[in-house]
């Protein structure tokens, strides 16, 4: 297959994305031909799209029979989350016939893509029936439900998947009794999956494709991607750390759009009228369009109404309910650059016994593309907002300094290195090889060096990418100590965004996301699957659960190359960790609070190795499980908060940072005299 030359580098990045891209909030472009474009993805499109990811790809350059099958696998698992709808079967019989379909491809015909999403609907048809059956007897019926929390393979044969089937509708049923809903549940649950069923008349060709195309890349590893325009928009505004509109968040309730929240410092915010739970009646996005009406769409087509450039005009009719009824708001609002300022780099100090302890956030490695794209030398992101944050410190009487990279899952590669160079005087932070066994080899930034005292680095099992980059430098030159979970995610790849030039007047086609290299350690080991293993433990909810690369599909192996030539510890802070576990040590095995959370985590790991009866007392430890297996959204809110006094690891994070102060200077070192 011959690629067709339309991509265009956009940057380099290594970081994990939580979730979907198709985040929903409302920014970006609107163009004035949104409702009549044509598709953006034909099969040659296709195809084209499949070769440009071959091409980048770290280990693979072509499409094989196994990678064909991975994909229909994880095209399987994406239209259907929860496997209740297909079976294995159904996915072995595509698989089995991937000489032919690939041979289709190859001329330019995927009728494939379409059968299996009409196979799929008609799965979807059959298990309603099913659902309807379940829920008329489900309150009736005294026999035990079990859930399984290493359930996670497609059901072999109809009774399995009944099985599996009936065990979620009565966590469903069970947890809306509890709640005690007054509401006809069986109803409301039987809804949810009818209009399930109803959205797949829905999708169209791009959004077929696009999932055949992102399925493709998550068969390459876990961290390639696929993404349209609305997609390609949410990851730029996640890695710069701005976006452009008036700055909320949606959220569909039963076909209708709804306000979750307002970003700190956008328009609407600013503006006041619009509040958190305002259902959107319509909108007219500016385009001539004129007012749309909003009822029975997915959110996706609600963020597209809503998102424009910087200047333009949007208009929006609201409800809010009142004490009297509802309350029916016109709002006129002009977008405007927002930048997500809760999702930026912030410090506090902590006094304890008159030491004074600083404390920084950093939830994300962003950075400012737009400058990156003009190749200036000047652009801002999370170093230079770090290396504020610093001096502030510094200037505060900060005796030592305790980095927060909980839940941040990477972002900009060369902000990586800018933030190390930060903490680390000279000598190589981090060496990479690609698919062409070229190897390259980063180093501490000149004349960067800022901070010489003590440090602590505080990490859990979803601190990734470019954070294991920052977190092994640090840990490696003897510079700080590594506190947290046990390990930290493993992800030790690096990724390449191409974007595709816009097609019929739109400003982008979306983009690829390609796992281009691999990066190693200072010492020539990898952090791919093993992570980084901290120097103390402070336990968390996060080691209960199956968290980390080694979980995910498909992901590349782990292997190591030679150190670096320039690469020497600073120090060897073996004797220092000795003595800080065992304050820690002792300190924890005397709060109250800590062995309360470690009895739940010993919960948690028992359960996944027994079956669980779905009971009204099990109710709390199955839906703490299952949310743990999802985007945490309330875990990375708190962790953009300081919320010390409720954060066991946090606080004792300080608390080490205390003891590094207090004990004889031999046993840490001031940096300040390193060459």
């Amino acid at each position: 297959m011959q690629i067709k030359e339309k991509s265009l580098l956009v940057f380099i990045i290594t970081f994990i994305f939580g979730g979907s891209f198709s985040q929903c909030l409302a920014y970006e472009e609107n163009l004035n031909i949104a409702r009549t474009n044509p598709s953006i993805l034909n099969c040659e499109e296709v195809k084209n799209r499949i070769n440009t990811m071959l091409e980048l790809h770290y280990q693979y350059d072509q499409f094989t029979e196994e990678l064909f099958s991975r994909t229909m696998n994880k095209m399987g698992e994406s239209l259907d989350q929860n496997k209740i709808y297909l079976l294995q079967s159904d996915i072995e019989n595509i698989s089995h016939k991937a000489k032919y379909y690939l041979t289709d491809l190859s001329k330019n015909n995927c009728n494939f893509v379409f059968d299996f999403y009409k196979l799929f609907s008609k799965r979807v048809e059959e298990r309603n029936n099913t659902i309807k059956k379940i829920l008329t007897n489900i309150d009736k019926k005294k026999e035990t439900e079990y859930f399984n929390a290493n359930k996670n393979n497609w059901a072999k044969s109809y009774p399995e998947l009944y099985r599996t089937l009936k065990s979620k509708l009565k966590l469903q049923y069970l947890k809306e009794v509890t709640a005690k809903n007054n509401i006809d549940i069986k109803s409301k649950i039987e809804k949810k999956y009818l209009k399930f069923e109803k959205n797949l008349s829905s999708l169209d060709s791009d959004k077929l494709f696009g999932n055949f195309l992102n399925s493709f890349a998550l068969a390459l590893d876990p961290h390639s991607a696929h993404m349209l325009p609305n997609e390609h928009d949410s990851f730029v505004i996640h890695i710069s750390n701005k976006l452009e509109g008036i700055g909320a968040q949606l959220i569909e309730k039963e076909g209708e759009i709804y306000i979750k929240s307002l970003v700190n410092g956008g328009v609407a915010q600013k503006d006041g009228r619009i509040k958190p739970n305002d259902k959107i009646l319509a909108v007219d996005p500016g385009n001539g369009s004129g007012f749309q009406y909003l009822f029975d769409v997915d959110v996706d087509k609600a963020v597209s109404l809503i998102r424009g450039k910087k200047g333009s005009l949007l208009k929006m009719y609201l409800q809010r309910p009142t004490s009297k009824g509802y309350e029916k708001i016109n709002v006129s609002l002009l977008r405007d650059e927002i930048e997500l300022k809760d999702d930026k780099v912030n410090s506090t100090i902590i006094e304890l016994q008159n030491i004074k302890i600083g404390v920084i956030k950093i939830p994300t490695f962003y950075t400012d593309i737009k400058c990156k794209i003009k190749l200036l030398d000047t652009c801002k992101g999370v170093a230079y907002d770090t290396e504020k944050e610093l001096i502030k410190l510094n200037d505060n009487g900060a005796k030592g300094i305790v980095i927060d990279l909980r839940n941040n899952g990477g972002g900009d590669f060369p902000e990586s290195i800018k933030l190390t160079s930060l903490f680390i005087p000279k000598g190589t932070i981090v060496q990479t090889l690609d698919k062409y066994h070229i190897q390259k080899k980063y180093n501490v930034e000149q004349n960067s060096w800022l901070y010489k005292g003590p440090l602590v680095i505080l990490v859990n099992h979803l601190s990734a990418s470019a954070s294991e980059i920052f977190s092994a430098a640090i840990q490696d030159y003897g510079r700080g100590i590594i506190v947290g979970d046990k390990k930290t995610y493993g992800k030790g790849t690096i990724q390449i965004v191409q974007e595709i030039p816009g097609t019929f007047g739109r400003k982008t086609d979306g983009a690829v996301k390609v796992t281009q290299s691999k990066f190693y350690r200072a010492t020539g080991k990898s952090n791919q699957m093993v992570g980084v293993e901290t120097n103390i433990n402070l336990p968390s909810l996060q080691e209960g659960f199956d968290t980390g690369e080694e979980n995910q599909d498909y992901a590349l192996s782990f292997d190591s190359i030679l150190p670096a030539s320039d690469f020497k510890p600073l120090k060897n802070n073996a004797n220092l960790i000795n003595k800080l576990n065992i304050l820690s040590e002792k300190r924890i095995s005397i709060n109250e609070k800590y062995k309360s959370l470690i009895n739940k985590i010993n919960a948690f790991k028992l359960g996944k190795s027994t079956l669980i009866p779905i009971l009204s007392s099990n109710l709390k430890l199955i839906e703490d499980y299952l949310s743990s297996k999802e985007n945490d959204e309330n875990l990375e809110e708190d962790n953009k908060k300081f919320v010390i006094d409720k954060d066991l690891q946090l606080s004792e994070s300080i608390l080490v940072m205390k003891d590094i102060i207090n004990l004889p200077n031999e046993n840490w070192v001031s940096y300040s005299n390193a060459k």
